[in-house]
């Protein structure tokens, strides 16, 4: 019997592809920049860092309150709970965001629970 796999509902995606964006206009930032500081310290590209990271900040922030729903019963999940570590089985103790690392084994859970259908999905 084949063990289907796990049905996802992609909440680390947008993490990753907030830190993509980031590391993409970083990227973008140094190597259009010129060998002198002061003429790239007058350049659109330095004046737009400030407001980016701002506003990926800001993105972040938003992000990781935005609620789930679960892929096999689609009722609507909070992502801020009491919540059991999938790699060491313990529970947190009070309410933390599925994002934060666990406070026992210090790891992201990459699996949540369903309060409501109790079936297991990726995070």
């Amino acid at each position: 019997m084949e063990e289907k796999p796990l049905s996802s509902v992609f909440f680390h995606f947008r993490f990753k592809f907030l830190a993509i964006s980031c590391i993409a206009f970083l990227m973008f930032v140094i190597l259009s920049s010129s060998s002198d500081f002061s003429r790239f310290s007058d350049s659109v590209q330095f004046r737009l860092m400030g407001p980016f990271f701002l506003i990926s900040g800001v993105i972040f922030l938003v992000f990781r309150k935005f609620p789930i729903k679960c892929p096999h019963c689609a009722r609507v999940l909070t992502t801020r709970k009491d919540w059991i570590c999938p790699n060491c089985k313990k529970k947190q103790g009070k309410d933390r965001y599925l994002s934060e690392k666990c406070i026992h084994c210090r790891q992201i859970p990459a699996t949540s629970f369903c309060d409501r259908c109790k079936k297991e999905f990726r995070l």
